[in-house]
């Protein structure tokens, strides 16, 4: 699936949840695909980096994870600068709690679509 999951995961958050704003940029490069991180916002070029691993061919499971780590860092995006910053530091289960919530109830609509052949196919 590549890009089409993580085209499909914004686009689905954009229908759904249009207050969180989608960044200006995303990027799939700059993340080590052996670490740790799997998301991370840049408030001050307004660009969503996301780990080149959500490149490859996903599991449902793995699609989930995909989803989940984009509403994390769009809640990010969506908080107040001071927030955003504090939150670079330090751990923030408020962001994690939400965004585990959210891809719950936006899971089921953005599988379906996954499932969906596409227009090329």
């Amino acid at each position: 699936m590549t890009q089409r999951d993580i085209d499909l995961a914004l686009e689905v958050v954009r229908e759904s949840l249009p207050h969180l704003g989608i960044p200006r940029r995303l990027c799939t490069r700059r993340l080590s695909p052996a670490g740790r991180v799997l998301g991370q916002y840049r408030w001050h070029s307004d660009t969503l980096r996301l780990n080149p691993r959500y490149l490859a061919r996903l599991s449902d499971d793995d699609a989930l994870d995909l989803l989940d780590t984009l509403l994390h860092e769009l809640l990010h995006k969506a908080s107040p600068l001071w927030k955003q910053l504090r939150d670079s530091f330090r751990p923030h289960p408020d962001i994690w709690l939400k965004a585990e919530r959210l891809a719950g109830q936006l899971g089921p609509v953005y599988l379906a679509r996954r499932r969906k052949p596409t227009a090329e196919a």
